[in-house]
């Protein structure tokens, strides 16, 4: 009696055991469905935010007579080594740039002056003497800056544009002095646009190669506006280039070209608020095995408030 009792103890604790384990079995199981179904849901959480999220309107915002003054500060290092000598070139530029609102028709195209009214310039190159120009104080500028001395205080060009920054007419004064790198003003979608959205504007470079043929380079500017808060939106930029470049030397003439940055722009106010750009390219047997070439940039812009903005050169002519 005792032996079966046993045995049939012994089987009730197999039994119990076995569904023991396919219980913990099945319980793992529900865990990995259920894990999947909240990465299930946390995605068609995000899809419906991204659809019940507000679209935004980039557009530029001005009245005639106003004037739009912006700080534009402009750094490079350029280092090069080629078959063994080292050379260092640094540059600093800062200037003032306005846009003379001169008009703003009902559809909201702007036509405005553009002007350098000032600007400070600064140049170093390993072996040589410094440079500097100071529009506001050097009556004669060094040699090779007399086209940026000549330019300043000038209308440089007419533009118009439309509210989304599309460049519609552009009527060119004299030689263009740019003091930086970047574009004259921000392309924005046509319609709203909500978090998260790209768009990109095509451009074609050219470069020069060896034997003298221009090869044509395409490219674009990809924006992304990365979120919108206190009225303020953030658009990150990158330079993509489409055309595949093999050839060192040309891609020693791209690198200039070629940025990664934020822009800050007011949507209330319409206008610009804070715009970095950065370069950081090296290329390597650009001219020979052993060349190399690292090259740094950054641009910076920003609004000057009225009070704070640089008076205008003494010998400014329109």
């Amino acid at each position: 009696m005792k032996k079966g009792l046993s045995l049939a103890t012994l089987l009730a604790a197999l039994i119990v055991m076995t569904l023991f384990s396919a219980c913990v079995m099945a319980a793992r199981g529900a865990e990995v469905l259920s894990a999947c179904g909240a990465d299930d849901v946390a995605a068609e959480l995000e899809k419906a935010k991204q659809r019940l999220s507000p679209a935004y309107t980039l557009a530029y915002k001005f009245t005639a007579g106003e004037k739009f003054r912006t700080k534009v500060v402009h750094l490079a290092t350029v280092e090069t080594k080629i078959k063994g000598a080292e050379q260092t070139t640094k540059s600093r530029t800062i200037s003032t740039r306005a846009w003379r609102i001169k008009e703003v028709n009902p559809q909201g195209h702007i036509t405005f002056e553009n002007v350098v009214e000032r600007v400070e310039m600064w140049n170093s190159v390993s072996g040589k003497e410094e440079v500097r120009y100071d529009s506001r104080t050097d009556e004669n500028p060094p040699p090779g800056f007399e086209t940026v001395a000549q330019s300043i205080g000038r209308v440089l060009a007419t533009i118009t544009i439309d509210p989304h920054g599309r460049i519609l007419t552009r009527e060119n004064a004299q030689l263009q002095f740019n003091p930086g790198i970047g574009e004259l003003t921000i392309p924005f979608p046509a319609t709203p646009v909500k978090p998260g959205a790209s768009w990109s504007i095509p451009d074609e470079l050219k470069m020069t190669t060896d034997d003298g043929k221009v090869k044509k380079v395409q490219t674009q500017q990809q924006y992304t506006l990365e979120k919108v808060e206190t009225g303020v939106a953030t658009i990150k930029v990158q330079t993509q280039i489409l055309t595949p470049i093999n050839d060192p030397k040309l891609q020693s003439q791209l690198v200039q070209r070629l940025q990664r940055g934020t822009i800050k722009f007011d949507l209330d106010a319409g206008r610009l608020i804070h715009k970095q750009m950065d370069i950081d390219e090296e290329v390597f047997a650009f001219s020979g095995a052993d060349s190399h070439m690292q090259y740094l940039a950054r641009l910076t812009e920003e609004p000057l408030k009225e009070e704070t903005a640089a008076a205008p050169d003494a010998g400014q002519r329109k």
